[in-house]
């Protein structure tokens, strides 16, 4: 090998070495960029199919959400009744096993007999609340109108009790009733037939969802310890020992973030239920358990919960007695304020490490794309999708020799190329630049 080919070997190699990286990430880059023009242009025909997979793992995801329910409870009382039991044991793996069985068996009747009270509590409540509606309906209109004259002192009384005509408001509940059927499509009597088939098929099938579910979450705690062995020797089977150790930590603190967020609003929630209940309780408030029930449950929601539970329960009590309605309307407000800045805090903390506009923006886009579960899981997955950029964005920024505190950037003009400092602003410069921006009207009226 003569010297000239020779150097153009050695070139080749410093220009491969040195511009291979940059192609791979501008490949990965196009590629991400076609994923997500098709993923968005073809949203549709994509969420039918993730549903369509979702579906076969039904019985699987109720396990393992029974499971991270149950995995507190479980390690609570094995906590307790493993010392007691070690203490005779001749075969401590044996004791221990059965002791983890005992556990989670416990965990599972407590968690499915909060269920099992909670929906025998609420269900007759809104079947006969829903009952009582239906049948009279009209005498609430009747009894909102009259109060509504009661309180305007009468100036209105003729538009008000004009109201009171049956066959404007009877006309107003058929339409009402025709607009429910067009939009669920169910004129046809067939349609009702398949609708109804179709709806008991999907009680059975859930029936057999959570039974499968609940084999599948003890088995999951069971034998927790061996999955976590079994996936972190593939992560770690997989990647570089140095990318192995970060991806571990981000799956430690994805759990973090998941395990205080929802365990802490769904005692946040509990807490919320059950001060409404006392509350109307004392009040003498109707329908108690069913408002308080709505609440709670639609309070898991962040920032937007509150408000879409205080609708439906603010209109319920205000058909049956319109005063107590608004006082209900502005108890509500209290409760969440009171919740917003003393009960949440003090239960969640800082679990997520969020600011709010990344809390409303995970909840919107979340809700918008996957319903109420984005609503829910939106927050939590914001938070570590930011958690993981603040990684990558602290990694590239030690790499180039840069402070990595985000208040060092807030006041700077640029980073100096060859010392790497930050330089901060010019006031005169900043003042002439503002000054460009601003529009002629306004530099009149300063004049």
């Amino acid at each position: 090998m003569n010297k000239e080919e020779k150097y153009n070997r050695e070139y080749t190699h410093r220009m491969v070495k040195r511009f291979l990286p940059l192609a791979i990430v501008a490949i990965v880059a196009a590629a991400g960029i076609i994923l997500f023009y098709f993923g968005v242009k073809r949203y549709a025909l994509l969420k039918s199919g993730i549903d369509h997979v979702v579906m076969a793992f039904v019985p699987i995801i109720l396990g393992l959400v029974m499971a991270f329910l149950m995995n507190p409870m479980m390690m609570f009382f094995e906590g307790k009744f493993l010392p007691f039991f070690l203490k005779k044991a001749k075969d401590e793996k044996k004791v221990r096993k059965h002791v983890r069985l005992i556990a989670t068996l416990i965990a599972l009747v407590i968690l499915w007999g909060i269920i099992i009270a909670f929906f025998s509590a609420v269900v007759p409540e809104f079947i006969s609340t829903v009952t009582y509606l239906s049948n009279h309906l009209i005498e609430q209109i009747y009894g909102v109108l009259d109060w509504a004259n009661e309180v305007t002192r009468g100036r209105w009384e003729t538009e008000i009790m004009g109201a009171k005509n049956d066959e404007k408001i009877f006309a107003g509940i058929e339409w009402a009733i025709n607009y429910a059927r067009t939009y669920l499509d169910l004129e046809d009597q067939d349609k009702l037939i398949k609708v109804a088939t179709s709806f008991g098929y999907g009680i059975v099938r859930t029936v057999i969802n959570i039974i499968i579910g609940i084999f599948v979450s003890v088995y999951v705690l069971l034998e927790k310890e061996k999955f976590k062995g079994q996936i972190k020797k593939l992560i770690y089977g997989i990647f570089r020992v140095k990318y192995a150790n970060v991806v571990m930590e981000v799956v430690r603190k994805t759990n973090d973030i998941f395990y205080g967020f929802i365990i802490g609003k769904i005692i946040d929630s509990a807490i919320i239920g059950v001060i409404c209940y006392v509350f109307m309780s004392i009040v003498h408030m109707p329908y108690p358990i069913l408002t308080s029930v709505i609440i709670g449950v639609t309070n898991i929601i962040p920032v937007f919960g509150p408000y879409i539970g205080a609708v439906p329960t603010v209109i319920i009590i205000f058909l049956t007695e319109p005063k107590m309605g608004i006082y209900f309307l502005i108890f509500v407000l209290i409760l969440q304020q009171i919740d917003g800045n003393l009960i949440g805090p003090k239960i969640l903390g800082d679990s997520t490490g969020i600011s709010s506009f990344w809390v409303v923006l995970a909840i919107v886009v979340g809700g918008y794309l996957f319903g109420f579960m984005g609503m829910l899981l939106g927050v939590p997955t914001m938070a570590v999708i930011y958690y993981i950029c603040g990684r990558i964005s602290r990694y590239l920024l030690l790499k180039r020799q840069l402070p990595v505190g985000t208040d060092e950037y807030v006041d700077i003009d640029h980073v100096d190329e060859e010392t790497h400092a930050l330089v901060p602003k010019d006031p005169e410069k900043e003042a002439a630049r503002r000054s460009a921006k601003t529009p002629k009207f306004l530099k009149k009226k300063e004049k």
